[in-house]
């Protein structure tokens, strides 16, 4: 309990509160995905005959576009996936596993860019988060993947997020297809599938067996991230109590 009443005392709400603007940045990264994305349904409602044409270069361009709007929280991902797999069947899914990786990369820089913009001070300048977040490092592998999965974590808001820990490259980019693969495959077969799409766009509602996969996902997702949260507790706790005490040292 120890380690707990210091990861929530004083000096880490001083440091939340140095980088309060970085707490309002991932609440715009969340939200501002919903608020472009009707715009985006407009646009493509009133050019779909575009859409329609399942050219290589169609594909191309689309999914091309798809990289910075997914990248900079201009439309939530899953809006993507529908889109692909309606008008460019398994064309789009193949669009989706390249624009993906490259969304994610360049939301991440970005990301990044934008918390230094905004923040006073880094969070490793507390000895005790930098100590906690290089604890939660050292599993950032499936931390990236359990936050992919979940279906409540924007994407462009868990770029931000993850750029705190600056992780790898490579493995982020893995990790991330591996997380996000699941319910982008969902919401693709869903486009795939439906007979109106924008209808579906409009009310994305989840019948029957369907139902049940966000569910899962959330389930899933947050149980693996409280998962790696604890480790990294555990590791701060044996690293206290290994560490020498100043009574120690004097004698």
């Amino acid at each position: 309990m120890r380690i707990q009443e210091k990861i929530t005392g004083r000096p880490v709400f001083q440091s939340l509160r140095e980088n309060r603007n970085f707490l309002f940045l991932l609440l715009f990264f969340a939200v501002l995905p919903l608020l472009v994305s009707s715009s985006f349904l407009y646009l493509f409602q009133a050019n779909q005959h575009l859409l329609a044409e399942k050219t290589p270069q169609i594909v191309f361009l689309f999914h091309l576009a798809a990289v910075p709007a997914m990248a900079f929280a201009l439309t939530p991902t899953t809006f993507i996936a529908v889109i692909s797999g309606y008008f460019f069947g398994w064309y789009g899914l193949a669009g989706i596993l390249i624009s993906y990786p490259l969304a994610a990369v360049l939301g991440l820089k970005f990301g990044g860019a934008a918390r230094r913009f905004v923040s006073r001070t880094s969070f490793e300048t507390n000895p005790e988060v930098g100590a906690f977040l290089e604890k939660i490092r050292r599993d950032g592998f499936p931390m990236i993947v359990f936050a992919r999965l979940s279906p409540v974590l924007p994407f462009a808001m868990t770029n931000v997020a993850l750029s705190v820990l600056k992780l790898s490259l490579l493995p982020f980019m893995a990790a991330t297809m591996i997380g996000m693969f699941p319910r982008t495959f969902i919401f693709f077969m869903l486009g795939k599938d439906a007979s109106e799409i924008w209808t579906f766009l409009l009310n994305p509602t989840l019948e029957g067996l369907h139902a049940l996969f966000p569910l899962v996902f959330i389930v899933v997702s947050t149980a693996g991230l409280l998962w790696v949260g604890r480790r990294a507790l555990a590791r701060q706790t044996r690293r206290e109590s290994l560490a020498p005490s100043p009574l120690g040292e004097e004698g």
